[in-house]
């Protein structure tokens, strides 16, 4: 209920800084003209552009006799945070596989921050540990990290 309620006083608070930002746009049309409006829209965009990351990684290719499966890590109204895990269906004792950390649903105000996934196969047995921070946002700027990890055990079928 915590990230619904953060992120909606995100959205609020964003719908509020256009309307200022309209504001003054109409404000340097009025006091200083054409030239001195455009000027600003394209230094508000350049921070912008700037501030935007894309940390999403390529997919890759599924080989075969790969099992893709995920395990939820967390979970809330608006908001989850799940492990993707891969491993080779031929090798279920000691074997080596790949884990990853995907949010989905509402992220507005929050994201995640991944630290360390450490994933392995034993006997049957996927064991995780994973960390990373919890970024409270407020217009993109972080308030505050919480730092969380989350161990367990999946048994593969």
């Amino acid at each position: 209920m915590i990230y619904l309620f953060w992120s909606l006083l995100n959205l609020g608070m964003l719908v509020w800084f256009l309307l200022i930002v309209f504001s003054v746009l109409k404000l340097i049309l009025k006091n200083l003209g054409m030239l001195s409006t455009v000027i600003f829209i394209v230094g508000i965009l350049s921070f912008m552009r700037s501030a935007v990351i894309n940390n999403q990684s390529q997919g890759s290719q599924l080989k075969m006799n790969e099992v893709v499966g995920t395990e939820n890590l967390e979970k809330s109204l608006s908001y989850n945070l799940n492990l993707m895990y891969v491993y080779n269906r031929d090798s279920l004792t000691n074997a080596q596989l790949s884990g990853k950390v995907l949010k989905s649903g509402t992220v507005i105000g929050h994201e995640w921050a991944p630290g360390r996934t450490d994933t392995y196969l034993t006997n049957g047995v996927i064991h995780y540990d994973v960390s990373g921070d919890h970024q409270w946002k407020l217009l993109g700027l972080v308030l505050y990290n919480q730092p969380k990890r989350f161990q367990g055990t999946i048994k593969i079928k």
